[in-house]
């Protein structure tokens, strides 16, 4: 099989849609598939099989960074004419309504498609706000892609639910983005874990979405049991405050410095209230053998099952977070069976598990063109 899978976002950017391009494209060909990212980037990476086309542009919308991307007409018809004399026979479209280079291929394109939404947007109260000229092009964008694609996937009921509102049937499929743990699960200390303070980290974008204000607002009223401790802020943007004490910033960390990081410490905390599909930024830590801590909105939470609901606290509680975080440094007996609990679970997640699944979805869609 050929398979083409367009990100909206340049895949040299850190995020976990890239992660799940990159991780399960990988898989495919191990499996005896090829494949061709198409992504807005600087310029083709032959390794990976990139391919780059458009210009990106980011931008803020509901308190997130997304890029805006394009691609102009002759670009655009080298690279479908570069696909089609490839043989290429299927298109996996990743959040394909965040404008505009993945629509303008996939039109040019005219292959059987699938398409993961991995975002889950913000909810509107009826009662109280009226949706915005953003939230009603979405709306529309769903139904139309809903009435043309072959399979359309969601990371988790979180979604789902949403997909639901806009009373479209069939609801998309549930598959989560799928990554390679393997990175992850070698840097996991097992029971050597280091000795020192007790240590959390904070590993994603310094964004409004992301908490990472809760985050240091726990931190400011941390209980006697967390004075000692240490706080690892490690990302990209600006924090939304000064640094505090016991804390240090690790500035756009690579791959492998992110994933050190996180093995090292002995809480990952996750404090985003809203607009989380899923929570790979969980499951990564869980298979570095790290216990998540994580705010309990409606993506993380259907990670967080089991033991970890015990891990999850209310979105923007700062308290709340304090006071989960002062129960595991206080507690290495429980710290030690939630991260062993977290190891087993992670697996559930890995592209050797779920990959089987997309490629079911792809076969599926393969046969609608017959």
């Amino acid at each position: 099989m050929r398979i083409v899978h367009v990100s909206p976002y340049p895949m040299a950017r850190p995020g976990g849609v890239q992660s799940n391009i990159r991780d399960l494209c990988a898989w495919l060909e191990r499996q005896g598939h090829e494949v061709r990212i198409l992504a807005p980037d600087a310029q083709d990476d032959a390794a990976t099989r990139r391919i780059a086309l458009g210009h990106a542009r980011e931008v803020t919308l509901h308190g997130t960074e997304f890029e805006f991307s394009y691609a102009g007409p002759l670009a655009l018809s080298r690279a479908a004419r570069g696909l089609r004399d490839w043989g290429a026979e299927l298109v996996h479209l990743h959040t394909p309504w965040t404008p505009m280079m993945p629509w303008q291929l996939w039109r040019k394109l005219r292959l059987p498609s699938v398409a993961t939404f991995h975002a889950t947007l913000p909810d509107i109260d009826p009662a109280t706000a009226k949706p915005g000229l953003e939230d009603r092009f979405i709306a529309r964008a769903a139904r139309y892609y809903h009435r043309r694609l072959a399979a359309l996937i969601v990371p988790s009921s979180a979604p789902q639910a949403q997909w639901a509102r806009l009373g479209v049937t069939p609801l998309p499929q549930i598959l989560p983005p799928t990554i390679n743990l393997a990175d992850w699960r070698a840097a996991d200390p097992g029971t050597a874990r280091r000795a020192g303070p007790f240590r959390v980290i904070y590993l994603g974008r310094f964004e409004a979405r992301k908490g990472v204000d809760v985050l240091l607002s726990a931190w400011a009223q941390r209980p006697a049991a967390l004075r000692d401790a240490e706080l690892v802020l490690a990302g990209r943007g600006a924090l939304p405050g000064p640094l505090p004490e016991g804390a240090r910033l690790v500035s756009d960390p690579d791959r492998a410095a992110a994933i050190r990081l996180v093995a090292e410490a002995d809480v990952s905390v996750a404090p985003a209230g809203w607009g989380e599909s899923f929570g790979l930024v969980l499951i990564e830590a869980m298979a570095a053998g790290t216990v998540p801590v994580a705010a309990a909105n409606a993506g993380y939470a259907t990670v967080m099952t089991g033991a970890g609901r015990d891990l999850l606290f209310e979105p923007g509680d700062a308290a709340g977070l304090a006071a989960r975080l002062a129960e595991l440094a206080t507690g290495p007996a429980r710290l030690a069976r939630l991260a062993d609990w977290g190891r087993a679970h992670a697996l559930d997640y890995d592209v050797s598990r779920v990959g089987p699944a997309y490629l079911r979805v792809y076969e599926a869609a393969l046969e609608t063109r017959s």
